[in-house]
């Protein structure tokens, strides 16, 4: 009987092992993702900014 509880005790250890380095990798990928997200959103910033500043100096040269 002990035997047979130490091997269960073992296989859930497995699992839980098995599913910690799932977590991690998960995680690991979702901080990469982030990551991407952050860089592409502070490209699209830079672009828009440059487009208000191309309309405002083109509006600045209508004024005038």
């Amino acid at each position: 009987m002990l035997e047979s509880e130490l091997e269960q005790l073992e296989d859930r250890v497995q699992r839980m092992m098995a599913a910690y380095s799932q977590a991690r990798l998960e995680h690991k990928r979702t901080l990469q993702e982030r990551d991407r997200l952050l860089a592409l959103n502070a490209e699209l910033r830079r672009r828009i900014e440059g487009i208000v500043d191309r309309i405002r100096a083109l509006e600045t040269e209508q004024e005038s």
